[in-house]
Order: structure tokens, then sequence, then C-alpha cells
């Protein structure tokens, strides 16, 4: 007896601890992510609250999820930092273990040393207290002033063994104290405005110091001492002595939990221990921290962040904020949760727990007594147990206790519905089995009346009167309205829904059942998650689409529509309601849905599992189940407003792949708002910073260099590459898509001005006007006695070009094309179309008189001879009703008021689509006229149809069109050697054409 009761205590205390094992989201930074080294000997939260970290190789800033190295100047020879500070004037400080102090003020180092009168090299703590920064040495304290960099050492330095080795500052009503590791606790006073050094209490050994409340936590060899420091100051000698590891520093948060990062040297017994009623507890495993060998820990109360070094890991971020929690609870998988009363019940694969208020397990119902209860009723009941051949989905009834599979728990009025491989149970909320029926269904419910559903894999649905004697109502699965592959069901006031994987939504009203597919009322067909809102309505997922949200108060209403496009993730894994908000589950973490703007919750923030199995709100918490364990988020903090991105500073910018110099550079960010670069240097790359947010992966980025732009597409990376700029002026707007916050912001980084080549300058065109005067006089007495030959050449270059225009000409007004408007005309008199006849006519004198108008130019621009062709396409195109349909489309690099092209170049072709490629009978003709820039001097046009390109009609007619274009353009542009090329194929024809700009 006494043997049980001590397993039966046992038995609770282990399951205590499973479930209040809460593990704290946390992060490991190490040498892979950018760190200088895995010793971290120091951490520092400057003014900004920015860590800034020491290692045994260098000093770094963590920003926005990576580090910023400080480049060291050549006159530091050892860059190995102990321990960080920041004056009142903003500079840093740096502590060196063997090359002294140096301080940066943002662009220069100042470095103090030995030679300048520091005791020694060797430096270990630094503390900024008003104008002065103290140094602890291994001899001792120097102080230097931050005005006038004055350095003073203090009288009274006792070395004990040729050392005097400082190990912490604390202060203390406005004086500083420090502890000497083999000597004890010291003051520094003032006599006469000269300091001193005077002795307070000896300690056997004091590594670190921690000040918090009036009390003084020491880190001893194997244990901490604890002292009120007025006891210290009076000289009395109360110590508690608590832990049995060594403690090297101290961190306190907002909550008053007291942290201590412990090494202990020659054992295992470091690592981060919480302090609390004279207790050290070692937490390390609920906050992700694997190192035994931790030297420091710091607190940032802006961001709620723990943050703790190591020696050989690097640096561990732990989240304080509870926004979640992770129970392993014993490794065990969850199936489904539950709620009564005060208590949670949940479902796992060993059995159902129930958890008291405080989330610790009060009951546990195991997989044999759920075996027991089968087994009873089987042997003692005179009911006919259900077999396959009676339409019943199989049961075996031979599983063990170990091999049962639960499917969900369901709670109605005041018992609980489990499912399972052997059968359904009923259990009241004191967790006591009361009944068994021997159903096997993967999913059941009730009706609004209170009757039970059984949902038969393959063999429809029965609706229970009494489902303790199997009287039931049998639904067909042959009938279109009986409801099939059921994976969800879910009650309103007046109807009980029913959601299928393959057959869409059924609703159960009046004891019948309607499908909603069948009916035309919904169409989508594959469904997976139902649940509800606070109005009642419906919200609906499918498992690899859209999420919609039904308003079926009166009749089926959609209200809104998530597309699949919006959510992050491919799959749904669960589906929930809070507020106003929705949470889409996903293999990429928790989607937060409000007012058309998602919010994405993962691993960064401490869901590092997101394959959720099952889901439920407690009030306000969210508890997600996984093959191992749960999470509990607080459903306040994951929908409350958050900070975004504040601001964005230029850490690097590259000028043709060559880094600017870094005197450009204050605090690592670029020091202008401006950049200048000559025309030759035109290709930049920036590389930038986001400020003032939690979660840097959360983060998207994309640009544009003028509001008339369009934005670029979103990147995940701070980085913008702008190559070959045009000489301009551009201003570089950055905006941050923060998928944390949901928000979005803008940020104007960086007015970039390009300058023009010289041959651009104003005095260097004035110089070629002046040059272009002289040589034109000397032309002109050359020219002279070329005149003969000139004036032959160019009325044969004449020539040619009128006979390739008046070609060109005839190619645009063929009697032909005369013909056929005119008799479109005819045809409009004879029907009395007065309207339409006018509009033709109209029209037609218009073409008539561009064309005679244009046949006078050499060149068009290109928007002239769009319009041109649109008139023509226009008058042309009421011949076939109207039916043709065309596009022209013009690149957004292409200036259609400035480049200009041969005269009526394209209509030939245009009007050979016309003439040969379709007829009154042909369906949907449509052709395409496109405008592209290849490069900055060669523009492409491309003329494609839809018709029959494959005739040998359309091929001869095309021929002469080529002719007499190549013609032409060969001899505006005698170096553009293959202008013209067409291709013909059964799906049309495409036209080719290269123009020189």
């Amino acid at each position: 007896m006494q043997f049980r009761i001590k397993f039966l205590l046992l038995f609770l205390f282990l399951s205590s601890f499973f479930s209040n094992a809460q593990f704290k989201p946390s992060k490991n930074y190490t040498t892979a992510d950018g760190l200088p080294n895995n010793a971290v000997r120091s951490l520092y939260l400057d003014k900004n609250a920015d860590l800034w970290i020491g290692t045994e190789n260098g000093v770094s800033k963590l920003e926005n999820g990576g580090f910023t190295n400080l480049i060291l100047s050549n006159t530091i020879t050892n860059n190995s930092c102990w321990d960080i500070t920041q004056d009142a004037n903003g500079a840093m400080w740096f502590a060196s273990y063997g090359g002294g102090v140096y301080k940066f003020d943002g662009r220069k180092f100042t470095v103090f040393n030995h030679k300048n009168g520091l005791p020694i090299d060797r430096t270990r703590k630094l503390l900024a207290y008003k104008n002065n920064i103290y140094v602890g040495t291994e001899l001792g304290v120097a102080i230097i002033d931050i005005k006038t960099n004055k350095l003073t050492i203090p009288k009274g330095i006792l070395p004990h063994f040729g050392v005097f080795l400082v190990s912490d500052f604390i202060v203390y009503h406005n004086e500083v104290y420090f502890s000497a590791i083999n000597e004890g606790l010291f003051k520094i006073a003032y006599k006469n405005n000269i300091p001193v050094i005077e002795p307070v209490f000896k300690f056997k050994f004091t590594y670190s110091l921690g000040f918090y409340d009036n009390t003084i936590f020491s880190g001893n060899k194997g244990f901490v001492d604890s002292f009120k420091i007025q006891d210290l100051i009076s000289g009395k000698t109360v110590s508690k002595k608590i832990g049995k590891t060594i403690a090297w520093n101290f961190a306190k948060d907002k909550k008053n939990t007291i942290y201590a990062a412990s090494w202990g040297v020659f054992d295992l017994s470091g690592g981060l221990y919480s302090i609390a009623n004279n207790q050290m507890t070692n937490i390390s495993e609920q906050y992700g921290i694997d190192s035994k060998n931790l030297l420091n820990v710091m607190y940032s109360p802006k961001k709620d962040i723990l943050y703790v070094g190591s020696k050989d890991k690097g640096i561990y971020e732990i989240q304080l904020d509870k926004t979640i929690d992770y129970n392993p609870f014993g490794d065990k998988a969850i199936v489904d949760f539950e709620t009564s009363n005060n208590q949670k019940i949940i479902l796992h694969q060993d059995g159902i727990s129930f958890l008291d208020a405080k989330n610790s397990i009060s009951k546990i119902i195991s997989l044999s007594d759920f075996k027991n209860v089968e087994v009873e009723y089987i042997k003692n009941s005179k009911q006919k147990l259900p077999t396959h051949q009676d339409g019943y989905y199989e049961l075996n009834y031979n599983i063990p206790a170990p091999e049962i599979e639960f499917y969900e728990i369901l709670k109605h009025q005041k018992y609980f519905w489990i499912t399972s491989n052997i059968g359904v149970f009923e259990m009241n909320f004191e967790g006591k089995i009361i009944n068994w029926v021997p159903i096997h269904s993967y999913k059941i419910g009730f009706t609004n009346d209170d009757k039970f559903i059984e949902t038969i894999p393959y063999a429809g649905v029965r609706v229970y009167d009494d489902v303790y004697h199997l009287k039931a109502k049998h639904f067909s699965e042959f009938d279109k309205n009986t409801p099939l592959d059921i994976v969800g069901i879910l009650n309103t006031d007046d109807k009980t829904y029913l959601i299928s994987v393959f057959q869409g939504l059924f609703v159960h009203q009046n004891k019948k059942f309607h499908s909603l597919l069948k009916d035309n009322i919904w169409k989508e067909s594959k469904l997976k998650f139902i649940t509800k809102n606070k109005k009642g309505n419906l919200i609906i997922a499918s498992e690899f689409g859209a999420v919609t949200v039904i308003d079926v108060s009166n009749s089926f209403r959609i209200l809104k529509t998530i597309p699949k496009n919006q959510i992050i993730g491919n799959t749904i894994t669960f589906l929930e309601s809070y507020k106003d908000f929705i949470f889409i589950g996903t293999e990429k973490g928790i989607n937060i849905y409000k007012n058309g703007i998602i919010q994405l919750f993962d691993k960064e923030q401490g869901l590092k599992d997101a394959a959720i199995r099952s889901s439920h709100i407690f009030e306000n918490q969210l508890w997600l189940g996984t093959k191992k364990g749960f999470y509990t988020i607080d459903l306040e903090k994951l929908t409350a407003n958050k900070s975004t991105v504040s601001s964005i500073e230029i850490r690097t910018i590259s000028i043709n792949s060559i880094p600017i110099n870094q005197s450009n550079f204050r605090w690592f960010s670029y020091a202008s708002d401006q950049l200048v670069c000559d025309y030759q240097h035109n290709t930049i790359a920036v590389d930038f910073v986001p400020n003032g947010h939690s979660f840097p992966n959360k983060l998207k980025f994309r640009y544009r260099l003028k509001t008339t732009n369009h934005w670029s597409p979103y990147s995940e990376k701070p980085f913008v590459y702008l190559s070959y700029l045009p000489n301009d002026t551009y201003l570089l707007e950055i905006e941050v898509l923060d998928l944390n916050a949901g928000k979005t912001s803008r940020f104007d980084i960086l007015k970039i001005s390009i300058q023009p080549p010289f041959w651009k300058t104003w005095w260097f065109v004035s110089l070629i006007f002046i040059i272009g005067i002289l040589s034109t006089i000397i032309a002109i007495l050359w020219t002279k006695r070329k005149a003969k030959q000139k004036a032959e050449a160019e009325a044969i270059t004449e020539k040619i070009i009128a006979k390739s225009k008046l070609e060109a000409l005839l190619s645009q007004m063929n009697p032909h094309f005369t013909f056929n408007a005119l008799n479109t005309i005819q045809n409009f008199v004879f029907n009395k179309d007065a309207l339409n006849s006018a509009i033709y006519i109209s029209e037609f004198a218009s073409l008539m008189r561009q064309t005679l108008d244009n046949s006078a130019k050499q060149t068009i621009t290109i928007e002239d001879e769009i319009d041109y062709l649109e008139t023509y396409i226009s008058i042309e195109n009421q011949r076939f009703d109207n039916r043709i349909q065309y596009q022209i489309i013009v690149t957004e690099a292409i200036d259609i008021a400035f480049i200009e092209i041969p005269t009526m170049l394209l209509q030939p072709f245009v009007e050979n689509i016309f003439k040969h490629a379709f007829d009154n009978e042909y369906p949907n003709p449509t052709f395409k006229i496109e405008f592209t820039i290849l490069d900055k001097n060669l523009m492409q046009i491309l003329i494609s149809d839809n018709g029959k390109g494959n005739t040998k009609a359309t091929k001869t007619h095309v021929s002469k069109g080529i002719a007499i274009a190549k013609e032409r353009l060969q001899i505006m542009q005698p170096y553009n050697l293959d202008p013209i090329k067409i291709d013909f194929s059964e799906n049309g024809t495409t036209v080719n054409i290269l123009i020189l700009i």
C-alpha cells in the first residue's frame, strides 16, 4: 500500500513537471551568423538599446539579426574585448585584455594603455559614471575624464601576489565601489578632490557583483554570497550562501527575476540560473541554452529580451514577453483539446490529462482505463455488437491498450465524447468514463436537437435517436444530399453544418441534410476546416485553398474571401477565430488576419514546430498541439499593436563594386543623405539596416528611384543594386513590409546625383558651338570645290528617296484600299445609314489628309504613326463589323513623342493583315503591334496576328512590302543590315522590324 502511495505521488510530481516545464523562445548566434568569435566576454546595451558584443577576437553590434563588426584602428594591438560601456557623451569604451582601453566616438579611436599611464594593459571591467570612466585592471583601478582624457590612478592599491584583480563595479549613494577577486570590496573616495581607495569588506573570492534592491550578490568559488550592502559597509559578516556554482555576471528583468550566468571552470555546474528565495535554479534547458560555460547576461527592458554570452557557443537570445510558451508534455503527441469550468482537457497518445487552473495535471485517464471499459462492456452487455455486414465501419475488439488511437474529443452538454479506433467513449467532467458505444467513426457531432451524428467512411451518415442502443436513421451514401467524407461538424443557433473534403458544404435542418454544392449554392468542393466568429458567421478553409467568411443568419451570403496567394504557406493546418481576428495555421506558421492585413507568427517568434495537429482557444490563449507537446500563445499579446521599423541606416555603399571610404561613415552609418558620382561611376550598391523592429526575418523590402517609377519586387535582403544609372538626380526610397506588425513604412534614404559627361556640360557645348562655327566656315570653302559631285550625289539620293516615298505612298493608298473604302461608303448610303456614312467619310478623309501630310516627311514620331494606324485600322475594321481585335503596346522606356521612325512604315503590313490574314468568318481575329527597346540605340517593332499566315498569297504580298520597306530603311539607315524578318506559321504571321534610334 505504501509503495502504491509513493508511486502515485511520484507520478503526480512528474506529471506536474511535464505540465509546467514551459520553454522560452530562444535563438543562438555563433560565428556562423557573423559573430567574430564564439567566446563572448562582454555584453552591453547602449542608449538606443542596441546590443554590443565583446569577444576574444573583436567587437560586434547585433543589428537586424546579423552582426556589424567594429573595424579597429591600426593603433590597437589587441582585439580581445572583456568589457564595454558608453559614456555621457555617447562614446563607446572597450576594455581589452592585453591592449589597454580604447574609446570610439563614431569616427576615430583613442587608446589608453600602459604607455600613457594605465597601471597595466590587462583590463577587465569598465564603469561609466558621471564624467568619468572607471577602468578595472589586474593592478587596480584607473579613472579617465571623458572631457579631457586625463588618466588618474587612485591611491591605496594593495597588490596581492603582484596583482590587484578588479572584478566588478557598483554605485551606491553616488559613490563607486569595486571588488577585487582575492581581496574584497573597496570604495573610491575623494579627499581634496584626489581619489583614494578605501577597504570596505574583505572577501576571499569575489568574481562578480550584482546589486539589486540594496542586496549585493557576489560570485564566490562554488556558490554565491548574498549581503545587505548596509551590513557590508558597517562591517557585519551576515552572508547567505546560495547555489553550487561560480557566477560571473548578474541581470534583473522587469518582473524582478534575477539571473546569474555561471561557469563552473572545473566542473559542469555552469549554466543560466534564476535566483529567488535564497535559492538558485538552473533554467538553462527551459531557456534553450546548451552551454555550461556562461560568462555574462544582459536584459533589454525595451525588447523584454535576455541576452546570454557563453565562452564557447556565442550568444543566446531569449524572449521573455510570454507571448508563446512551449510545453514538451513528456514528448506526447497531442490529439485534441477541450475545457470544462477551470479545467483544460488534453487528449494525447497515452490517454487524457486534466489540467487545473495552474496548468498542473490533476487527473489522468490512461489507455488501460479506456480498454477496461471496452472489455467490461463486451463481457457484460447483452446487446449485439454491430458488424460490417450491418453497415457499420469495422471495429477490431482485439486491439490492445498500447495500440489505441484517438481521433478527437467533443464536449456536448455535461459530457465529453472521445472517438478512437476501439469505439466511442462518453466521459463526465470529473473524468469518469460512463459509457462505451461500439461505433468506429473519425468524425462525430450532435444536431441542434441533441441527436448523435455518426459519419461512416464511404457509407453515409447515421443520426441516432438512442445512441446507447444503436437506434438510428441511416442516410444512404447514394443520396446526393447525404454528407460524405466529413472532416468537420459545427452547430449554429438553428442548423448543423458539415464540411467534406471532396463534397463541399452540407447543412442539417428539420431532420434533413442538404448539399450546398449539389444545390449550386456554393460550388467550393474541397473543404478542410470550419469554425465561426463572434458574430456567428461561418469561417471555412480548404486545405490547399482560400478561407471564406459566410453569413448564414438569414441566407447564404459570402462576406469575404481571403485568397490563397495572400496566405503565407501552402497547406492549412488549423483555423480559429478570436475577436475580429482569424488565425490560419500553415506549415509556415500562424497567419493573423484582420481587415485585409496578414501578420505572420512563426519560428522566429518561438513557434519552432509549425506542424500543428490540433488547436483550441481557452479564453485569451491559443493552444496548439504537436507531435511532441503543445504551445500556449497569449492572444492579447499576439494581436496587440506592434512597433515596426522606425528608421533605416546605410551601412555600406559600393560604387562600381568598390566600397567608399570609411571616413564617410559615423557609427557604422553613412554620414550624409546625398551621393554624387560622375557618369562613369554609375553602378551603385547600397546595404542598409532597418531599426526599431524585433524580428528581421519578417521584413521585406522594395525600392524606387522616383515617385513616378514602379516599385521593384519585394526582396528579403536589405540591399539595393542600381546598375548603370543614366545621368540624372534620383531619390532612393525604401518601402519596408513588416509581417510581424502587419505594417508598411517608407523612407527616403539617399539622394543620388549622377553627373553628366563633360560633353553634355554647358561649357563643352559652348566650345563645340564655337568650333562648329569655325568648322562650318572651313567646310563651306571646301564644299565649293566639291559642289558639283555633292549636287550629283544629292540628286541621286533625292531620286532614291522620292522613289521610296512614292512606293510607300502607293503602298499606303493603293486602289484596292480606296475601292474597298468607297464600296463601304456606298453600302452605308444604300442602307440609308447616314450617321455611319458621315463617320466613315470623315475618318476616310482624315486618313487621306494624314497620308498627304506624312508623305512630305522623311520620318514621323511614334505617336503620329500610332495615330495614323489607329485611324487606318478603324476604317478597315468596319468592313469586318469591328470583329478584329488589336493591341498597340509601347514599353515605358519609349518616349513616343520623341522617337521617330520612317513615315508610314507599318501601314503596308497592317493592310496585309486585313487583306490576307482574315476573312468575314475567321474566328476570334486578333493582331498586336509591340514597340520595345532592345538596346539603348535599337528598337524592335513586332507585328503579329493569329490569321492564315501560311498561304501563298500572303507570302507574295508580304515579300513586296519587305522589299519596299528594306529599300527605305537601307537609304535612311545604311548600318541597319537586316532590318526586317517575317515568320509564317499555322498560328499566324509575325513581322520583326529593327530600327536604329
